[in-house]
């Protein structure tokens, strides 16, 4: 199987588990230059894997998987709660609020406690 964006994904899930995979770059996987359709792909990625020219990617196990999509998702919550305090700290600074100087923490207790009351 080519791995070209996301749409290898759900196929590799499936097949994964009943069968042996071979998921490969499509860097190596170039055909031949002229006109091309899906079942010329497939042909040419066929006569590849049974020559043996066919480099298989690295593929974690399942477990390991789940595990890096949820760590890439507590990045991005973590980048965008930072992009928000520092738009919430860009308006304090516009807004002639230099509350940096008074607290050591912008978004502390007492600094909050001053901002919304």
């Amino acid at each position: 199987m080519e791995s070209t964006g996301k749409y290898w994904i759900p196929v590799f899930n499936i097949l994964e588990k009943t069968c042996c995979v071979t998921l490969a770059h499509p860097k190596y996987t170039k055909p031949l230059k002229g006109n091309k359709t899906d079942r010329k792909d497939a042909k040419w990625i066929c006569d590849l894997y049974m020559c043996g020219m066919v480099k298989p990617s690295f593929i974690p196990p399942p477990d390991i998987r789940q595990l890096r999509d949820l760590m890439r998702y507590r990045m991005k919550l973590t980048n965008m709660v930072t992009g928000e305090k520092n738009r919430d700290h860009n308006c304090l600074t516009v807004s002639n609020l230099k509350l940096d100087d008074v607290f050591s923490d912008v978004f502390g207790k007492s600094s909050r406690s001053i901002i919304i009351g």
